[in-house]
């Protein structure tokens, strides 16, 4: 009896199993498992992006930096006129509906002239 049990028990796995592949279950399976490969593909690739640019804006920022402080060391030797520098800001950043130029901009140069004593 028991072994006629496991014979019925295997005839409806094998009954299921027929059943799923005409259902077309397993090619949806292998499908799916191809879209994720396609999207593991594509968020390593927006990965490697990312640190590329964070890289880069590091590098930026650096320059940046380093410029910034050569400028503070020169303007202490030779200082210029910050009236002058704030007009000049304002006139080239200045838009049409604003008229005071860039505030961000004129910050960071009141920033560096004050460093630099000026």
């Amino acid at each position: 009896m028991a072994e006629d049990s496991k014979e019925e028990l295997a005839g409806a796995s094998r009954a299921f199993l027929q059943h799923l592949e005409k259902a077309g279950f397993f090619s949806q399976i292998k499908d799916l498992e191809g879209n994720l490969q396609s999207i593991a593909g594509a968020l390593k690739a927006l990965s490697d992006t990312t640190v590329e640019r964070v890289q880069e804006t590091e590098n930026l920022v650096a320059h940046v930096l380093a410029i910034e402080s050569i400028l503070t060391v020169m303007l202490r030797t030779s200082p210029v006129n910050s009236e002058a520098v704030s007009a000049l800001i304002k006139e080239t950043t200045t838009s049409s509906d604003n008229g005071k130029g860039n505030p961000k901009v004129l910050a960071i140069a009141e920033g560096i002239l004050s460093d630099a004593g000026g």
